[in-house]
């Protein structure tokens, strides 16, 4: 089973989850119900269901603004923006990615076709948008935060360009490799948090200073998540032990392998038309003879200890910087 949120996530779920469904309760017909299908609230019958995802960024949102004395409430605008841009970027990926199935269910494209998926990802953003316009709380710290989220969708939109691109390109380096990550997921973590303190009165540096947190705890995230994806047990994580080298992903370990001795393995296993189980075993086994894996584990254990500095930094109470913790390990310490 997976882990619980953490409480001083878990906590501010039911406000997120009436704010969203407040965001999407009226507008044309067709794209509401697909937003609904989108967020996990109805199957693709139209019958009411509870698939939704777990809404982390909406929570950090309120979570941040408590941290400045303000009521979680007050950063309701933020965080309903948030996690209506993260699905939206969900929707696009698919399209791109050629995934028919997110979480089990069949994905947007595979159901209305990538047209109309593209604009399902489209409305979304315009309610993400308006959520911030024309939610309550002074119009000032309202525009600060939806500037927050205007570039931090900028930053994830070009990551998600530069990962396209490095699939076609014969070497990418690890450091090229983790700043598109620090867009593409870091960008849309640390986000929230300086969303949720501007929406509470914060100053932009306190802000920026959680939202460097974010963003490092974003950049572990997504390291941990490309060694389980290679090393990781499927039935702890939930994901595929195989499926990103059999979708000739270059994710971290990848990457530092093309540099070194596993790079004719990978590169002969890559440009098979069907890759074979034994070609699979071959590059899992040249990784880890040639340090990818000590490598990833690694880089994973030096962000996380990145983000502590960060942390110790803070002039918060000690309680609340032991709740930033938690929030990090429940990110990152999954299953090794």
């Amino acid at each position: 089973m997976p882990a619980p949120l953490p409480v001083a996530l878990a906590r501010h779920l039911p406000a997120v989850e009436t704010a969203l469904q407040s965001a999407l309760a009226d507008g044309p017909a067709e794209l509401v119900e697909i937003a609904r299908y989108v967020l996990g609230w109805q199957d693709e019958l139209g019958s009411a269901v509870t698939t939704g995802g777990k809404r982390i960024r909406p929570a950090l949102c309120l979570f941040a603004a408590t941290l400045f004395g303000s009521p979680p409430e007050v950063a309701l605008p933020g965080a309903v923006a948030v996690e209506l841009i993260h699905n939206f970027s969900l929707v696009h990926d698919d399209v791109q990615d050629r995934d028919a199935e997110r979480h089990s269910r069949p994905t947007v494209w595979a159901l209305k076709g990538e047209g109309q998926a593209i604009n399902a990802g489209d409305f979304l953003i315009t309610r993400a948008v308006s959520a911030l316009l024309d939610g309550a709380g002074p119009a000032s710290r309202r525009l600060a935060a939806l500037a927050v989220l205007n570039d931090a969708m900028a930053r994830m939109i070009y990551g998600q360009w530069q990962d396209i691109a490095f699939e076609s390109r014969e070497s990418v380096t690890p450091d090229e490799y983790l700043e598109m990550i620090r867009g593409k997921t870091g960008a849309l973590l640390g986000a929230p948090l300086a969303m949720g303190a501007l929406l509470a009165g914060a100053d932009e540096h306190q802000a920026r200073t959680l939202q460097r947190w974010g963003e490092t705890v974003g950049l572990a995230f997504q390291v941990q998540d490309d060694y389980l994806g290679i090393w990781g047990d499927p039935n702890q994580t939930g994901k595929s032990a195989s499926s990103d080298i059999l979708r000739r992903k270059k994710t971290l370990p990848i990457v530092h392998g093309l540099a070194g001795s596993a790079a004719h393995t990978i590169q002969r296993a890559y440009a098979s038309a069907v890759m074979s189980e034994g070609e699979l075993s071959e590059v899992v086994a040249a990784l880890e003879v040639g340090g990818s894996r000590e490598y990833s584990r690694s880089e994973a254990d030096r962000l996380v200890a990145e983000a502590g500095a960060l942390l110790a930094s803070f002039e918060l109470p000690e309680t609340v910087r032991q709740q930033l913790r938690e929030i990090g390990a429940y990110l990152v310490d999954r299953d090794r």
